[in-house]
């Protein structure tokens, strides 16, 4: 008897305590989001990779010329 006494005073009642529409709402709206910016990462990652992978093969190019003997 004293465990359902302690039980109905502690937190909310259950109709108060689930989560409504708007939590759904908030929650896909976040998952989304989260799938764009990583999606957008990706492609900022990417072109980063191909960009410094030219400008080392250029500066290798350049360096190789360097070393040529000139005549």
């Amino acid at each position: 008897m004293g465990i359902e006494i302690l039980a109905q005073e502690f937190g909310p009642e259950r109709d108060q305590a689930m989560a409504g529409p708007l939590g759904l709402f908030v929650t896909v709206f976040l998952v989304v989001v989260t799938i764009f910016l990583i999606r957008g990462m990706n492609k900022h990652v990417r072109r980063l990779n191909e960009r410094v992978a030219r400008e080392a093969a250029a500066e290798a190019a350049a360096a190789a010329d360097d070393d040529k003997p000139r005549a």
